[in-house]
């Protein structure tokens, strides 16, 4: 995903506390037809023991479908990231 996509066609739905948390909420969405990009996975793949912000990984969604990705993760009780982001 390039900066253009990301910028014209994605949103940052929400940032998970480290990739096994960003996997599973990605195989949610995706088994409910929501593509999902994850950013920042590879610092928390390769140490996997790291903590807090280093091991962050963010959840970007089509912009159309962000509201509806964020009633699926509801159950999860997930924040997005920033709700003017969403609009």
């Amino acid at each position: 995903m390039n900066s253009a996509q990301t910028t014209d066609a994605f949103v940052k739905l929400t940032t998970a506390s480290g990739l096994v948390e960003a996997d599973t909420w990605k195989a949610v969405l995706e088994a409910n037809g929501i593509p999902v990009h994850l950013r920042h996975e590879a610092m928390a793949a390769v140490i996997p023991e790291i903590a807090g912000e280093l091991a962050a990984v963010d959840l970007w969604v089509p912009r159309e479908q962000a509201a509806q990705a964020m009633e699926i993760l509801q159950d999860e009780r997930v924040e997005p990231a920033d709700e003017d982001e969403l609009s």
